[in-house]
């Protein structure tokens, strides 16, 4: 079976085992960096309430999309759909609205002097009441264990606090969409594992949540649904289980699957992605 066909054999499972409705979407995205073009024509749903994971070799793209998809970089009028939403039309605000944004490093979207003035920042912006934004900023950092650092500087904060604030920040607007950016780069295993336990809870209340990450076996463990992008190109998309099983997809790609998929045949990686998810 060649590659293409291969590829819209998945993308037609997605489309018949999937019972959510898209709440991003993309056509016919392309994206230029200077006068290199970095995605090429790019068509992509994301399944409302999915965690669904951005995969690729290095220069793949991945991070592009994403910011593309959030509008962190405006992507180009009508190529992008959030909700009712098109991004490359809208103010930051609105799309903060719509979808935040958690980048790699926590520590780049970090303006204020407090926890809890980061965490007013985008509501403040908004002309949230006083008493309401206390009421949330209150409210979020209970969620999210940072009672007792609500007047410490952020820069100040743990690796796993840090990585949590972030979250809080991008989650305050009340946005249904979270998108992250390489969420565990970095992490030691017990705080991937927090942040991991932190996206489930998120999903559990209604947030869908996209991540870009090299991580397969997170993949495999947690992804509901996947995009392989390769070259700026979408290889592959669909339900992850889907994808594991499939003979030779990732390393099409230039991925290398974990090591315990690799000593299994195809319909065994997809039970054991299956059970794991």
């Amino acid at each position: 079976m060649s590659e293409r066909s291969e590829t819209k054999r998945i993308e037609r499972a997605e489309g018949e085992s999937k019972s959510a409705a898209a709440i991003v979407q993309a056509r016919n995205l392309t994206v230029k960096r200077s006068r290199a073009e970095i995605l090429h024509g790019i068509d992509l749903d994301i399944p409302a309430g999915s965690l669904t994971a951005v995969v690729g070799a290095n220069g793949a793209g991945k991070t592009t999309l994403m910011q593309a998809l959030a509008g962190v970089v405006p992507p180009p009028r009508g190529r992008v759909v959030i909700g009712d939403l098109d991004p490359g039309r809208a103010s930051p605000r609105e799309i903060a609205s719509r979808i935040g944004f958690v980048f790699q490093n926590p520590e780049h979207q970090f303006i204020a002097h407090t926890v809890f003035d980061e965490l007013a920042h985008g509501l403040r912006l908004r002309r949230v009441p006083d008493a309401e934004i206390a009421k949330r900023v209150g409210e979020m950092l209970r969620r999210f264990g940072l009672e007792h650092k609500a007047e410490v500087h952020p820069f100040l904060l743990s690796g796993g606090e840090k990585r949590r604030l972030s979250v809080g920040t991008a989650l305050i607007t009340r946005p249904g969409v979270l998108a992250l950016d390489e969420p565990t780069f970095g992490q030691d295993r017990a705080r991937a594992d927090e942040l991991l336990r932190l996206l489930a809870d998120l999903r559990a209340d209604g947030t869908t949540v996209l991540i870009v990450t090299h991580d397969l076996q997170l993949v495999a463990d947690h992804a509901t649904h996947t995009v392989i992008l390769a070259e700026g190109r979408v290889h592959a998309s669909g339900p992850t289980v889907e994808l594991f099983a499939t003979d030779g997809l990732f390393e099409s790609a230039g991925l290398r699957l974990p090591a315990l998929h690799r000593a299994l045949n195809p319909r065994l990686r997809g039970i054991l992605a299956e059970a794991a998810g």
